[in-house]
């Protein structure tokens, strides 16, 4: 009896032992492989993530409360990077470009946002980089919307993890080495239909101006040449083809067709898929268009900047003496309210990096005599005044500016501000300004 009872004692024993290591093992297995924390989603500071006082992730977050969207994305892994979320205004509504990452090294998929002027969702959709590689690959969808996708995952890869090498491009879109199609991103940038513009398109029009004295006429060089200088003006606005039908371009479910190939070998030149690089990141949910680090020596760490107009802006006017001109000439707009002698009062940031006074102050004139060794500068309008910038700011003063530049300069460094002070009821101190900055990017013809 007392051999059975420790025959039974040590069986009992080996199964808790081994049933232990098990249940260990699977813990450790679920550990090394967690899946997201749909809690921790929305996480984030409203004052970085927000733009002109709207929190775009509180509202992602109430329309995740109404419809629980997280759990029906294709992607069930990846965390956002808030900080990386790109915000573009498209007349009335906002486009989000929210980025998800798994690891952390790397984009997991892309979710693409419509908020309509009520502050509402009203397009959402989650990108994966498996839906891209079957998309971007199959040549029965149009190539300009397979471009815009690929074009948007590359940079928003470069902007969240500074990757500058890519591979396995669709070979009819993008023109790379011969075997695996592989591009760096100045050259992607370079050759996008985007004109370089990072994610979004521009729509352009260009209009000749001519000026003559303070009024700006449409004209043609022909009649241009008696009423004074011909000027080409070129507007553009931002587009997105998807904001309003993404379906329309994007459908749910792409299947791998003609010209598909899924991973990889298709013949280079055909169209889809390039033979399977080497040095491509593989596993899971990886992008397949992405270089291993330290792969046939793409290790490079000088990381080159992509045209974005509006940063380079931001940029030039975050110098701390050029901020502070800033301040000046808001503060000297602000007096014009109570005093009505206040005038008009300017700066002018030199290429040694100092900022002076205009060499003229006046009631409503602000005149520099010697623009040789300056990038550009500010001035304010008066209350009175009309809050905007004049004929004679464009062309005197900023064309003044960009013609001083030398050829190592560049004329995109010559920029010309104007603010102005409005009495506002509803405003903090019942005041507001109107500030505007222009910056000459293209050549006069």
């Amino acid at each position: 009896m007392k051999n059975k009872f420790f025959l039974w004692l040590s069986l009992l024993i080996t199964l808790s032992i081994i049933s232990y290591s098990c249940r260990n093992e699977d813990l450790a297995k679920d550990e090394a492989n967690p899946q997201r924390n749909n809690a921790d989603f929305f996480k984030h500071q409203s004052n970085l993530y927000s733009k002109a006082g709207i929190d775009y992730v509180n509202i992602l977050e109430t329309y995740n409360r109404e419809t629980d969207f997280l759990s029906t994305i294709p992607d069930q892994e990846g965390m956002p990077l808030w900080e990386k979320m790109q915000v573009l205004d498209v007349d009335d509504k906002a486009v989000l470009y929210v980025p998800l990452s798994s690891d952390n090294t790397s984009l997991s998929s892309l979710i693409l946002v419509t908020v309509d002027e009520n502050n509402k969702v009203s397009v959402l959709r989650n990108f994966t980089n498996d839906y891209l590689k079957i998309y971007t690959y199959n040549t029965d969808y149009p190539a300009d919307k397979r471009r815009f996708l690929m074009d948007t995952f590359i940079e928003m890869d470069f902007l969240c993890f500074k990757q500058q090498e890519f591979t396995n491009l669709p070979t009819d879109l993008y023109k790379g080495s011969a075997e695996y199609n592989r591009l760096n991103i100045v050259e992607v940038t370079k050759e996008s239909m985007n004109n370089g513009k990072f994610i979004y398109g521009s729509l352009c029009a260009t209009m000749h101006v001519c000026v003559n004295g303070c009024t700006l006429l449409t004209c043609d060089y022909n009649n241009c040449q008696h009423q004074g200088k011909c000027h080409v003006w070129k507007s553009c606005a931002n587009t997105v083809d998807w904001v309003d039908d993404p379906t329309t371009f994007y459908p749910s479910a792409p299947s791998c067709g003609p010209g598909c190939g899924g991973g990889g070998g298709g013949t280079p030149g055909s169209g889809g898929a390039p033979p399977k690089d080497p040095c491509a990141l593989t596993g899971g949910n990886k992008p397949f268009y992405r270089m291993l680090t330290g792969c046939n020596n793409n290790g490079n760490t000088d990381l080159p900047t992509l045209d974005d107009p509006c940063q380079k802006t931001n940029d030039m006017l975050a110098r701390p003496n050029v901020q502070q001109g800033i301040a000046n000439v808001k503060a000297n707009a602000a007096l014009t309210l109570t005093n009505p002698t206040t005038g008009e009062i300017g700066f002018k940031e030199n290429k040694d990096g100092t900022v002076v006074p205009a060499d003229v102050n006046s009631a409503h004139q602000v005149v520099y005599n010697n623009v040789i060794n300056g990038y550009g500068g500010y001035h304010n309008h008066t209350a009175t005044g009309i809050h905007m910038v004049s004929p004679p700011d464009i062309v005197d003063t900023l064309f003044g500016f960009a013609a001083a530049q030398s050829v190592n300069d560049g004329v995109g460094n010559a920029y010309y501000g104007m603010i102005a002070a409005e009495s506002c009821s509803s405003c903090s101190g019942g005041m507001k300004y109107v500030h505007y900055v222009i910056r000459y990017s293209v050549t006069d013809s």
